[in-house]
């Protein structure tokens, strides 16, 4: 048979068996993917290149676990597919692993990157709630397979409080910072890198200063505020003239604010500052249509003054009518609905290029995110094609994901040779590369625990208990009355008071202490000025919210919360949690504490129960086994959970910072080069060290092997998916033969620290 006749029937028969489920509702998947390998092809006809050749089972499983689910497979999801007959194998596993919990984890870690998702310290300050709400909200986003544009509306549209709407995470990251916000949607969004226009006429591509603040103008008035809703506040605390609300009419006229002596304005502004400190960084509000942008007071150039105000504009290199806003229409709703646009030139064209970059290791535009006039695609023709199927598909990433998934193309051996800077790459296959620090850590926990996709119950329960807090807080605070936030304030004032004059008095005597050597006084001294913000903290919560929660607790003992509640949920939860408390007094903390005790307890109970089975089936029967496996599994399940539910980004000196994770501070930050502090980790970290503790998945694998031969197999199936080779089995077989756990462990690692594992082939 010739060669060529040959290829053609393989591809013909590979084809076929590509497919398991529609991408989409009248769309001919297979025609689909088939034009995509057919215009690959292609291009590298007219590039007179070769393809490489098409990868076998062992490679695929491995490579599209890692791809899809973020992980490597188990050895039973190994063996389970390889011994599988269908034909159409391959579509099922794709359409299975995009329907799994690691898809959702193992995206959420590409888009966390993207969007700089970080659930501390967001915009710099003290609260952690909206970066909680922004995980919240994109897990969700991931979990419902929201479509792409539906995503980017909801961000770019995001207001309200963070226990409400949780992509208001994306203003809130840029904290009134609202220019430096535009530079990151148009990078993300529009692969346009505009943020030199910011200060000046950018030096390399068409964009002005002018160009910027006109696209700037329109979520220029997206704001972080403190939270606060209460409309009587101003009028509470300076007599001044806030609106009205309902409560206003029923309340009469606000007096106005009379202080004790030794209180003065300024003080009541510090406790009001305080007061609100935990509310910060929580509440976007939509003021486009009210805040307005001015252009700098030093602006250079004769295309406007310096100063004017700036009208929310597309520049023309975008829209032909730049003027999008219609009348009565807030410009962020105009702003997003332009932007997400099927019509919009570069919207389309960013995430087909991203997504098909995510899936062959690099795009048919790169930089991604710097596109320009001058801009070609390596291959036109192709990233046309992808930005219609992906318009056709109406956003779904998980169905476009599917269709390059099943393509030829990506199931080519790896392009191992690479590519320089500035060089054009013609995708005869994939690109070979490193996996990344969740990918890695993700494998760890694969080789550590069962079920290694289910998301830890412990982080989210945390997470819910952290949202609550601020719900429950803002809650209780706009329940107030003006007269009751105003002698808050006061008293809050009183203690700040107090605690200054403290800390001056015990700044003398550590002084004095320090003077005369005296260690006891030093330390009295220290503790007094270390523990003011606690005693300030403590103030504020038993002055103001501990009052305004007592409010709901009442309402809800006497039956009433119901009844004066819009939010009947909030009201049945409250009501419920008073009820466990028999009626006894709670503050917020005691009341958050009776909901967290009663979420972990059912955790709890399911440890028990999973610990349970782990012993029968392990065989521990001994009290001193029984208290080993007790305190594995509470390791196991506390420490080794999925990259997506470890803190965004990870503390410095965990595992993931270490090996390039992201610091969140740019958009796709992570990195994938070697250091020495990977080396000293793998040596002596204790991650792969407790790889061989007894009850782990690859341990217990190991222990089931009986001979040389079988052990060189289980480690290479753990690790890359296919059995060893005879070489490699002689090889290994001096290290395993006759040294019991010992051996098997020193041959697993060996393999285990191979630049093959790492590397996604």
């Amino acid at each position: 048979m010739k060669p060529h006749l040959f290829s053609g029937i393989l591809c013909a028969t590979f084809l076929a068996a590509l497919f398991h489920a529609p991408a989409a509702a009248g769309m001919d998947a297979r025609a689909v993917t088939a034009q995509i390998d057919k215009l690959v092809d292609a291009n590298l006809a007219k590039q007179n290149l070769k393809p490489t050749g098409p990868i076998s089972d062992e490679v695929f499983v491995r490579r599209i676990y890692l791809d899809i689910a973020g992980r490597i497979p188990s050895i039973k999801e190994t063996t389970d597919f390889l011994a599988d007959k269908s034909a159409d194998k391959r579509a099922k596993l794709i359409d299975h692993l995009l329907d799994s919990d690691g898809y959702e984890q193992s995206a959420f870690n590409y888009w966390a990157d993207i969007l700089r998702l970080k659930s501390q310290s967001v915009g710099g300050g003290n609260s952690s709630a909206a970066g909680h709400a922004y995980i919240k909200w994109l897990k969700d986003s991931l979990a419902a397979n929201k479509p792409y544009d539906q995503m980017v509306r909801e961000l770019l549209t995001a207001d309200g409080k963070a226990y409400e709407n949780g992509a208001i995470g994306f203003y809130i990251r840029d904290y009134n910072m609202p220019l430096d916000n535009m530079a990151v949607t148009t990078q993300i969004f529009l692969g346009t890198s505009m943020v030199c226009a910011q200060c000046h006429n950018h030096p390399f591509d068409k964009w002005t200063q002018l160009d910027y603040y006109q696209m700037a103008a329109h979520s220029y008035g997206m704001t972080g505020t403190n939270g606060l809703s209460n409309p009587l506040l101003a009028q509470a605390l300076y007599g001044g003239g806030a609106p009205k609300s309902k409560k206003a009419k029923s309340s009469g006229t606000v007096s106005k604010m009379e202080l004790p002596e030794g209180v003065e304005r300024k003080d009541i502004g510090k406790a009001m500052s305080e007061i609100l400190r935990p509310l910060r960084y929580t509440t976007v509000l939509d003021e486009t249509k009210k805040r307005s942008l001015k252009l700098p007071h030093d602006y250079k150039y004769e295309d406007a003054k310096p100063n004017q105000v700036i009208e929310p504009t597309i520049p023309t290199a975008f829209a032909k009518d730049g003027k999008i806003t219609q009348a009565g229409q807030q410009p962020i709703d105009a702003y997003a609905k332009w932007l997400t646009s099927k019509d919009n030139p570069r919207f389309t064209t960013v995430i087909a290029n991203r997504l098909w970059k995510k899936v062959m290791g690099m795009g048919l535009i790169e930089p991604v995110d710097q596109i320009t006039d001058s801009t070609v695609p390596s291959n036109p023709a192709l990233l046309t094609f992808l930005e219609n199927t992906m318009k056709e598909l109406n956003y779904d990433l998980k169905a476009y994901l599917g269709l390059l998934y099943k393509s030829a193309a990506y199931q080519r051996a790896a392009w191992t040779k690479d590519v320089e800077l500035g060089d054009v790459f013609h995708f005869p296959g994939p690109l070979v590369r490193r996996m990344s620090a969740e990918q890695i850590w993700d494998s760890m926990v694969t080789l550590y625990k069962p079920s290694p996709d289910q998301p830890s119950v412990n982080t989210r329960v945390d997470s819910d208990i952290a949202l609550r807090k601020i719900e429950w807080l803002d809650r209780s605070l706009n329940e107030l009355s003006p007269d009751e936030l105003k002698a808050g304030a006061i008293k809050v004032a009183q203690v700040q008071k107090q605690l200054a004059a403290d800390v001056r008095k015990a700044q003398e005597k550590l002084t004095e202490a320090n003077k005369n050597h005296d260690e006891d006084a030093i330390r009295a001294a220290k503790k007094i000025v270390s523990g003011q913000r606690k005693r300030i903290d403590e103030a504020v919560e038993d002055v103001v919210f501990t009052m305004g929660f007592k409010k709901f607790a009442e309402l809800a003992r006497d039956g009433k919360l119901k009844e004066q509640m819009d939010d009947q949920e909030f009201a049945q939860e409250i009501a419920s949690v008073i009820k466990g408390k028999n009626g006894a007094d709670l503050d917020i903390d005691d009341a958050l504490a009776v909901v967290a005790r009663q979420q972990h307890a059912r955790i709890t109970e399911q440890q028990k129960a999973r610990f349970k089975r782990d012993a029968e089936q392990l065989k521990v029967d001994d009290d001193k086994e029984r208290a080993s496996l007790k305190a594995w599994e509470n390791y196991r399940d506390n420490f080794m959970i999925r990259a997506a539910d470890v803190r965004s980004p990870a503390p410095n000196g965990h595992f993931l910072r270490e090996f390039g994770q992201s610091d969140r501070e740019l958009v796709e930050n992570a990195s994938s080069e070697a250091t020495v502090g990977q080396a000293l980790m793998l040596l002596n970290g204790k991650i792969f060290g407790n790889l061989m503790n007894p009850f782990t998945m690859i341990s217990r694998a190991l222990h089931r092997a009986e001979t040389p031969e079988q052990t060189a197999d289980a480690i290479y199936l753990a690790l890359m998916s296919r059995k060893a080779t005879d070489e490699e089995k002689a090889l290994l077989r001096p290290v395993i033969e006759g040294k019991g756990v010992t051996g098997k462990g020193d041959a697993f690692w060996a393999v285990l620290n191979t630049r093959q594992f790492f590397f996604i082939e």
